[in-house]
Parts: structure tokens; sequence; C-alpha cells
């Protein structure tokens, strides 16, 4: 069964959130924001939805039609290194990891999983001919300082899935 895609907005005390789902139907798509949202927000949930599958712009097309025909129904992402991607896990939340060179600098990707976080890393950092790059993935939130906490929950909760980085000014950002 080919699944639809459909744009959520939710509009929260503490302002508002937007992401995708994958459904078969609209009243599948809503069946999900209940049970996977409103459990954990009971206070200021109005939610629409949009269905945005014939729509979306021909910028985000990346593993599009994969998504359609083979994801469960559930959470999807955007991710400009690697498209579409599922959240597979029981729990939707996105995940923050700090990827950290040997030899260079610290990396943040959010992602459903660390296997689609080194995806991303691997599409985006640069290869010098001949020389290896060893890296480790961590868990970004285990040692993150509570100041740079700031909007990073609101992005965990949807996304997008790609490399963050973290400005004094405005808090966490997705790189282009």
């Amino acid at each position: 069964m080919r699944m639809k895609l459909y744009q959520l907005e939710i509009k929260r005390v503490s302002g508002t959130v937007k992401g995708y789902i994958v459904a078969p139907s609209e009243e599948r798509a809503a069946e999900l924001v209940f049970e996977l949202f409103k459990p954990d927000h009971p206070e200021g949930n109005d939610f629409t939805l949009a269905r945005v599958d014939e729509t979306i712009t021909d910028d985000k097309p990346d593993g599009l039609d994969n998504l359609l025909e083979y994801a469960p129904a559930g959470i999807a992402s955007y991710s400009n290194v690697i498209g579409w991607v599922s959240h597979v896990a029981k729990l939707p939340a996105l995940h923050l990891f700090r990827i950290e060179e040997v030899k260079g600098p610290q990396t943040y990707i959010i992602a459903p999983d660390a296997d689609v976080a080194n995806a991303i890393y691997m599409n985006t950092v640069t290869l010098v001919d001949g020389e290896p790059k060893l890296f480790r993935i961590w868990n970004g939130l285990a040692d993150l300082p509570a100041e740079r906490m700031r909007n990073l929950k609101s992005l965990l909760e949807f996304g997008p899935v790609g490399v963050v980085t973290f400005d004094e000014k405005h808090g966490w950002s997705l790189e282009d």
C-alpha cells in the first residue's frame, strides 16, 4: 500500500512545532498524532495536517518515492544530505549525536539513530586522498551544558535531521 505524506503543525504553549507523518490516510495520520504526542503533551495540542506528497517542491524529492512505498506509518524527516528518512523507532523522537574525530573538529547531528547520523556525517565530511577519517559517535546530550539546551527540545521532536550548529544568540539550527 502506497503511503501519503502529511505536514503536521502542532500549536503548543511553548510555540509551534512542525514535522511530517507518513500514513495511508489523513485519519490514520491524526490517530498517530494522538498516539505519539498527546500522552507527553496534554496541554495546548491543537494540530493541523496537510497532505504534501503531491505538491512537494522539486528541492526535496530525494527518496520520497521509496519513503511512500516502503516506510511504515509514522514520523519522517527530510535531510538535505541523504533525503527522506523514516523514524522507525517505537518512539519518534530524534537524538543529538556528537561526532568526534580523532584529528579534527566535533560535529553535531540530529538523527533518529546512530546509523542515520553516520550516513549524514559520511556524506558531509571532506576526505583527503589516502587519509582515513577516524571518528566516534557519542550521545550529544551526555555532556551538553544546560545553557546549550535552548530550542533543542523542539528540534529533537520533529527535526529536521542533519548537521546542526549552536549559536549563542539563536540556539541550535540546521547547517545549510
